[in-house]
């Protein structure tokens, strides 16, 4: 059986890279604070890495790389969306985030 966290987020900051430093290959990035530690998600145009990630004592950062193509579709549901969960394979170093089960046609309520 996937050895798989999945755990709710509320918060997340956005880094969006002016100029790459040297040896820098991140144009976007995304940092989400879960329980368990830390997401760091890199998006790249031009210099893919594998995800992986660290336990330092039961504490997990999190290292994604994804194409920087993906960018608007993860800023989309970080700001319309909610709630949201980070899910990540410990065994195949997938990862996504998702939302909670909705049901069909739900209108956004723009009363909030």
């Amino acid at each position: 059986m996937d050895n798989i966290i999945i755990e709710e987020f509320k918060h997340y900051k956005v880094f969006l890279y002016g100029r790459q430093a040297q040896g820098q290959q991140t144009d976007y990035g995304i940092n989400i604070n879960i329980p368990s530690g830390k997401v760091i998600i890199k998006f790249c145009m031009n210099w893919m890495r594998e995800n992986y990630y660290e336990d330092k004592n039961g504490k997990y950062t999190f290292n994604v790389f994804l194409r920087t193509d993906k960018y608007i579709n993860w800023i989309d549901l970080l700001r319309n969306e909610k709630p949201l969960f980070f899910c990540y394979n410990l065994d195949t170093n997938i990862c996504y985030i998702t939302t909670s089960d909705e049901p069909v046609g739900e209108a956004e309520n723009s009363e909030d």
